[in-house]
């Protein structure tokens, strides 16, 4: 090779080892880098660690004994103010369930001075009405308190504390209530589907219905039957108006109620209860029966705009200052006809005491219920009665009804 060409090869051979020597030197630029940010690193762990035995009152690890560093945890030192936007429904939680059932009640027609005790019934009026209060008191009890308010002031209607996880499938109520006796005494005003009361319960029952103090127990048993059957007793104070009169300290009422309930098949079932009740009534004893019969039907694919009740309640008493029984039922057959609309039909029947007499009433009504929501109702109810002891009065009643707030579901 010549030297020209020596020369030549020269030159090619430093044009390629500059820029390698130049990325040798940067490459080791970065690895000095990378080893000081490790020891950086290396360092501020260590000093965490540090930090973090003196919060938690353990002596100081070695600040190269980097195994016992699991996970980096933020200085304990810095605190940050968390907002805590309130709830609309905390308020709520420890508050009972409220409502208010206002009932307005109208009427055209004949005077009638008998159903109320000698009082008639206004043009418009707004009638007696509910306010409850409802809530759990704990996991094992719910607390219950209904009060009627009219125009004389306030009354407890029920208030009682009901227990409903005790043992042996019992459940218990404590305090006021309506007496476990057929279908109709243990309802509400907003409950029934008629703006008055059969006679036989106004009869033989009073305004209020039998409502007394007491204690009531009841308990479900199974059966190969395929039916619900509840047995209920109840111990009660046996001071009702126009029911029990109690003379001495010991002169207790007692009522028991036996249900049958079984599904017939998907689209309707039968219910059957019979009842009995004992007290005293001054010097003389006397005694309830009764027996009611409620069929229910409610197709599946139609259960929204199409159903049928047929109600039956008989109840005879035996009053110790009567020479014979005083007996009464009612029957009556609802329908629905659309969505919002019902209609029904109600015959009446039921001896009355009076001074030693026994007259019979009777009676024929006919329904027809428009419910706009779950929460209001219009109702019209065309009235005939034939008191036995007196002249036969023809009405027509109106009724509005309208709920607010929480409510539970009603009797089934």
């Amino acid at each position: 090779m010549t030297a020209k060409g020596h020369r030549t090869f020269l030159l090619v051979i430093l044009f390629i080892a500059a820029p390698l020597g130049a990325q040798q030197t940067a490459a080791d630029d970065r690895i000095r880098q990378l080893e000081s940010r490790m020891d950086d690193l290396a360092r501020q762990m260590g000093e965490l660690r540090q930090e973090i035995d003196k919060l938690k009152g353990q002596p100081a690890a070695p600040t190269d004994d980097l195994t016992k560093i699991d996970v980096a945890q933020p200085s304990l030192t810095d605190v940050q103010t968390i907002s805590n936007t309130p709830s609309p429904g905390a308020s709520k939680v420890f508050n009972p369930d409220i409502s208010v059932v206002g009932n307005i009640l109208g009427k055209a027609g004949q005077a009638n001075p008998f159903e109320l005790g000698g009082d008639i019934r206004q043009p418009l009026r707004l009638e007696e009405s509910e306010l409850a209060f409802q809530a759990f008191i704990d996991p094992y009890a719910k607390a219950n308190f209904f009060l009627a308010v009219n125009q004389e002031g306030i009354e407890v209607e029920e208030g009682y504390a009901q227990f409903v996880t005790l043992p042996h499938d019992l459940t218990a109520k404590v305090g006021k209530f309506k007496a476990m006796f057929g279908k109709d005494n243990t309802w509400h005003a907003h409950i029934r589907p008629w703006v008055d009361q059969p006679l036989v319960i106004h009869n033989l029952f009073g305004d209020e219905g039998f409502a007394d103090h007491g204690v009531s127990v009841s308990k479900t048993f199974n059966n190969p039957w395929n039916a619900f059957i509840e047995a209920t007793g109840e111990v009660t104070n046996g001071d009702v108006e126009n029911i029990f009169e109690r003379s001495s300290f010991n002169d207790l009422a007692y009522n028991g109620h036996l249900k049958v309930f079984r599904d017939i098949s998907e689209n309707n079932n039968i219910e059957v209860g019979t009842s009995y009740a004992r007290g005293t009534l001054g010097d003389v004893h006397s005694q309830f029966g009764g027996v009611d019969v409620t069929y229910r039907w409610r197709p599946l694919e139609r259960g929204l705009y199409n159903s049928f009740i047929a109600r039956l309640e008989a109840i005879t008493n035996r009053r110790g200052d009567a020479d014979e029984r005083l007996n009464g039922f009612y029957a009556s057959a609802d329908y629905q006809l659309g969505r919002r609309w019902f209609t029904g039909v109600r015959l009446d029947s039921s001896d009355r005491f009076v001074d030693g007499a026994i007259p019979n009433d009777r009676g024929v009504s006919a329904t027809l219920t428009f419910w706009p929501s779950e929460f209001s109702q219009v109702r019209g109810q065309l009235r005939r009665t034939r008191y036995g002891d007196a002249r036969t009065v023809n009405e027509i009643l109106f009724q509005l009804q309208f709920s607010i707030g929480a409510h539970g579901a009603h009797v089934f």
